[in-house]
């Protein structure tokens, strides 16, 4: 069976979160007759670039080195990519279609686009599986609809320009996020678009069990005689937004990237938690900055980052938090 224009433009917005446009190529009459035969060909506009997507007629398999060839000679006529696509591959022959760096699209099973960047042999049957805890980009962007965003739906693009996210990142969120029963995902025009439930303090709810502690380490320095930066975090923070007596050591919260520029730029001595004259700096799987305000972190962020403390004052202390959100 010969893949249809509309296979392709299903699976690339399954996939991706884009809605591909397909329309048939105007110059086929010019090929070699071998190549009209062979295959249909139609012009396919992805992720901002146009390539010409092959399509297989044939019903036999044909050897990688062969496509390779035929796509060679369509790039002296074409001036993009070209895309090999066919319904069925057999495993052995998607593995020598790499080996040849044959770009191809086998809809519903397979996508291979080096130029891209793009190798998605697992990658379909991994978002499919709800993983146990959100990623940092999926748990960012909850946290970001929870607490910045305002009411309605937003396309993998605009929360990509938001949040500093790649489009394909933002389309992996949108992946882990639209079986949970507190998101939705709906397809308009080219464009997915997410949305949350309307009662946020339910949606968060919900989705805790499925959150993380944003902080991957904790560090433990003397204070430097310049400012270590970052934002301000932990039971610093904690003090900040409650009625809690925190103690005279400061934390600060920062991306892995951040800490190493301090590290190179500052001569940080390894110090103990207890002094006064110490500062921890968490390593954030995701930037603080984004949700920060006034200098400190988010307050959904910071309960996440202290809610596996034992000590009842911080437990009161984090109750109190959640309860100034204007849910």
């Amino acid at each position: 069976m010969v893949a249809q224009p509309a296979q392709i433009t299903d699976y690339l917005n399954e996939i991706l979160g884009v809605r591909a446009a397909v329309r048939p190529w105007a110059h086929r009459d010019r090929l070699p007759i071998f190549l009209k035969r062979a295959y249909e060909f139609y012009l396919l506009e992805l992720l901002g670039r146009e390539c010409l997507a092959i399509v297989d007629r044939g019903n036999g398999e044909v050897a990688p080195a062969t496509i390779r060839k035929h796509t060679e000679q369509l790039l002296a006529k074409f001036p993009g990519e070209v895309i090999y696509v066919r319904d069925r591959v057999a495993g052995y022959q998607r593995r020598r279609l790499i080996d040849q760096r044959v770009p191809f699209i086998v809809p519903g099973n397979q996508l291979y686009l080096p130029s891209f960047g793009i190798d998605l042999r697992e990658f379909y049957r991994q978002l499919r599986e709800a993983p146990q805890r959100f990623s940092p980009a999926a748990q960012l962007v909850l946290l970001y609809l929870l607490l910045r965003a305002p009411a309605g739906q937003l396309s993998p693009n605009e929360l990509a320009k938001r949040l500093g996210y790649s489009k394909m990142s933002m389309s992996r969120v949108f992946w882990e996020l639209q079986d949970r029963p507190f998101a939705r995902t709906e397809t308009a025009g080219r464009n997915r678009l997410l949305t949350i439930g309307d009662d946020r303090q339910r949606v968060w709810n919900e989705a805790l069990p499925f959150l993380r502690d944003p902080a991957t380490k904790r560090c433990h320095v003397s204070r430097p005689n310049k400012p270590i930066g970052g934002v301000t975090a932990g039971l610093s923070a904690l003090s900040h937004y409650t009625m809690l007596a925190a103690g005279p050591q400061e934390t600060v919260a920062m991306t892995a990237a951040r800490w190493r520029m301090v590290q190179a730029s500052l001569d940080l001595k390894p110090a103990n938690p207890s002094d006064a004259d110490t500062i921890t700096v968490e390593v954030w799987s995701y930037d603080p900055l984004i949700l920060a305000g006034d200098d400190f972190v988010d307050r959904l962020s910071l309960y996440l980052s202290l809610r596996e403390t034992s000590d009842e004052r911080i437990e009161a202390a984090l109750n109190e938090l959640l309860e100034t959100l204007p849910w």
